[in-house]
């Protein structure tokens, strides 16, 4: 285990919001968010959000997509698996929670 990565990806996620506009991202899948979805869920100004994006972006958890004039944001391909496996647990579990009791 790098004990390095892990720590400055955790340092990273760390700040409440870094770690809202994080989730946001993942939920979104391989397609990415564009920042103006991301700046409409989390009513933050567009230099915030930037700032936030580049900490998230220097630890390798996402990456930017440029499609023409257009931007996304998604999971970067970088990201350790072991990362990414609490995320989804944590998704899956958020899911299982609005199902009905049988």
């Amino acid at each position: 285990m790098n004990i390095n990565k892990y720590s400055a990806i955790f340092e990273a996620l760390g700040f409440e919001i870094r770690l809202k506009i994080f989730k946001f991202i993942v939920q979104a899948g391989k397609d990415g968010v564009a920042p103006k979805h991301i700046i409409k869920e989390f009513d933050v100004d567009s230099g915030t959000l930037n700032f936030h994006l580049k900490k998230l972006e220097k630890v390798a958890l996402i990456t930017k997509k440029a499609t023409g004039k257009r931007a996304s944001y998604c999971v970067s391909p970088a990201m350790p698996k072991a990362v990414m496996q609490v995320f989804l647990i944590e998704l899956a579990n958020e899911a299982t929670a609005f199902l009905p009791l049988l």
